[in-house]
């Protein structure tokens, strides 16, 4: 059954597994509504309805229940903004909402919808949609529901990830990426977010996270990769490493006293990269030192010492052409030797240069 009919808004349901809501949700459509009316800009979509009327191009898609209801998979946002146009007061006491309602010129209770038969159905036009297509999701509910779509693909991972990637207009390594992000921070939550301040499903950056586990390096510091091979942590969540997974959340993630992250800023990550696959930077950076020193370690700057010790020497000899203008008894010129033979007492000692 495919096909298109009139409905009541009071015959749909939202969909409580709708990849854009947190988890965190209670699954009730008073919940819901109020996360879509405070989280997703809802009012721009009720002025323009409220405005123009609803618009049969943007066709609500759904499924039936049991009930004779519906339940709507693509089209969330539009219901809530069809529902509050009735009821205002469904979102709490959020004051441009009402606004919004009492100058309405259209509060249709009749929309046109699409009607598939399953959720199932409709799964690979909500991808080409919201993943390839130009109303795409956010990271994190782009990968829920790339992981609706590998529940129902049997099979060995990699050749899911292909399937879905075909399904969708996608690549298969793009796919498992996101399917990888998604089970690292399933096992995150699990250790209720290492008890980070502040830190849960609503304020946790998934696209950093993302980018950051998805650098081959990272990737084989937590557990999704090893030996150079994905580990497929999807259907394998006991591959992740506790300890590495802990760090990395605390890097990314947790505030120090002036709010800034160890990572910082998210160019970081390929500092970090380079951190986690040297022994002696990561130790530092695990020892509190900063990122910036850890990525130094990281770093061969032979050619650079070199070119310093070369610049000092020549600096050295053009100060001992000046010896004649000072003496012993020049406590300023005493003071500066000293300090510069304390300098490169700590290269001699170094090298062990008898």
């Amino acid at each position: 059954m495919k096909n298109f009919k009139m409905l009541n808004i009071n015959e749909l349901k939202l969909d409580k597994q709708n990849p854009r809501l947190p988890i965190t949700i209670l699954p009730r459509e008073k919940n819901i509504i109020e996360y879509l009316a405070k989280k997703t800009n809802i009012e721009d979509l009720m002025i323009s309805i409220s405005t123009n009327n609803f618009f049969k191009g943007e066709t609500i898609v759904v499924t039936p229940t049991e009930n004779g209801k519906y339940i709507v998979l693509e089209g969330n946002r539009r219901l809530t903004a069809l529902r509050l146009l009735q009821d205002p007061t469904l979102a709490g006491d959020i004051s441009s909402i009402k606004k919004i309602w009492e100058k309405a010129q259209y509060k249709p209770v009749k929309i046109w919808a699409y009607i598939v038969d399953t959720r199932e159905n409709a799964l690979q036009y909500l991808g080409f949609r919201h993943i390839s297509g130009v109303q795409r999701w956010d990271p994190m509910a782009k990968a829920r529901y790339l992981k609706l779509l590998f529940d129902q693909i049997p099979g060995e991972p990699e050749q899911r990830y292909i399937t879905i990637a075909r399904e969708i207009g996608s690549k298969s390594n793009a796919v498992r990426r996101s399917l990888d992000a998604l089970a690292a921070y399933e096992a995150i939550k699990t250790y209720d977010f290492f008890e980070i301040k502040d830190l849960d499903e609503e304020n946790f950056q998934f696209g950093v996270f993302y980018t950051a586990v998805g650098n081959l390096n990272i990737a084989s510091f937590i557990g999704i990769r090893h030996n150079n091979q994905p580990t497929h942590p999807i259907v394998n969540p006991d591959c992740f490493k506790t300890k590495p997974l802990n760090d990395l959340t605390e890097w990314i993630f947790q505030k120090d006293s002036d709010g800034y992250t160890r990572l910082g800023e998210s160019r970081n990550i390929s500092k970090l990269s380079a951190v986690v696959a040297h022994p002696k930077a990561l130790e530092m950076l695990r020892n509190g030192l900063p990122l910036k020193a850890a990525f130094d370690a990281t770093k061969d700057n032979k050619e650079e010492f070199l070119q310093d010790i070369l610049i000092a020497t020549q600096h050295l000899r053009n100060a001992n052409s000046n010896l004649h203008s000072v003496s012993l008894n020049d406590e300023q010129a005493v003071r500066r030797v000293r300090e510069a033979m304390k300098v490169l007492d700590i290269a001699i000692q170094h090298l062990r240069v008898n």
